[in-house]
């Protein structure tokens, strides 16, 4: 059975006539005729009988139409919707990232995308950590966001800065600073994220140069956590401040070293290598397009 012949048997139903439904599909008579019976055959049932000067559908036809007329419909849904595949108006796009990411960075991204391509799916994989960049090189996933990297396989697009903040309870002396040096947490009860956090990668390099470790009293990987132990007066929680709102980031000193903030650019992440699917190319052309923000490869996506 071909979706022709079912093209052929609702256009007959439809007119009446085997002459006139060839007429409508612009095709020969004799060959709709023959096409109509060879469905006849392989189905075992009469679907016309003859009426007057044209046909009519036979009972067992009657059922058959709304079948026939059904699957017609769902084969033209899945053209058109192949054909938005590869024009990048339909798909799925899988971004690996640490769960801050998201408010911060990555949901109003989605938010406008989403408004200007509703027929793709934009899937997030959340990470308590940076995700392993190797996910995106491996195609487990489409995107992945992470700090500068240097491997030419990756084409990418600055995001923004993320900053270290120093959360304290309202009683503290820092409250209301607006910045808080390095040196200054010797000898401090420090509540901050693991060793693999981003806020233990900035942190390590100026201890170093300082000479002193920190006096850990609690790791977390959940800044809403150290920053309610912090606010209740048991340390100074020191975290990225992606892990703030906008408006509770402003609200805490930044950690400085050398009175710079210690900061790092986030980037998103795609394949330079192989070609990249039509949803993810319409995705990372809109991320470039929010301006004021650097590309790794000069602004334009991977050629696919």
């Amino acid at each position: 059975m071909e979706l022709r012949q079912l093209r052929y048997l609702v256009a007959v139903a439809r007119e009446g006539s085997f002459l006139r439904a060839a007429a409508t599909l612009d095709v020969p008579q004799p060959s709709l005729w023959r096409s109509v019976k060879a469905l006849e055959a392989e189905l075992g049932i009469a679907l016309f009988e003859r009426s007057g000067r044209g046909v009519q559908l036979t009972g067992a036809g009657n059922q058959l139409l709304p079948r026939a007329d059904y699957l017609l419909n769902r084969a033209e849904s899945v053209s058109q919707f192949a054909h938005e595949l590869a024009r990048g108006r339909a798909g799925v796009v899988t971004v690996a990232c640490a769960y801050p990411h998201v408010p911060r960075f990555l949901a109003p991204l989605i938010g406008t995308f989403r408004s200007a391509h509703p027929a793709i799916h934009v899937a997030v994989h959340e990470y308590s950590g940076l995700p392993a960049i190797e996910q995106v090189l491996n195609g487990d996933v489409d995107l992945v966001t992470g700090l500068s990297q240097a491997d030419q396989r990756l084409a990418g697009h600055q995001l923004g800065d993320v900053r270290l903040a120093v959360v304290t309870s309202d009683d503290h002396a820092w409250r209301g600073r607006s910045h808080v040096s390095v040196a200054e947490l010797r000898g401090q009860p420090v509540l901050t994220g693991s060793a693999d956090s981003l806020t233990r990668r900035l942190l390590e390099p100026a201890l170093r140069a300082g000479g002193f470790g920190l006096d850990i009293t609690s790791e977390s990987v959940n800044a809403t956590t150290l920053v309610a132990l912090a606010r209740a007066g048991l340390g100074v929680a020191v975290i990225a401040d992606d892990n703030l709102s906008a408006d509770d980031s402003a609200r805490w000193p930044a950690l400085v070293d050398e009175h710079t903030p210690m900061s790092a650019p986030l980037w998103i992440y795609w394949s330079r290598e192989g070609g990249i699917a039509p949803a993810v190319r319409s995705f990372v052309r809109h991320v470039q397009g929010t301006g004021n923000r650097l590309d790794r490869d000069g602004g334009q996506p991977s050629p696919a």
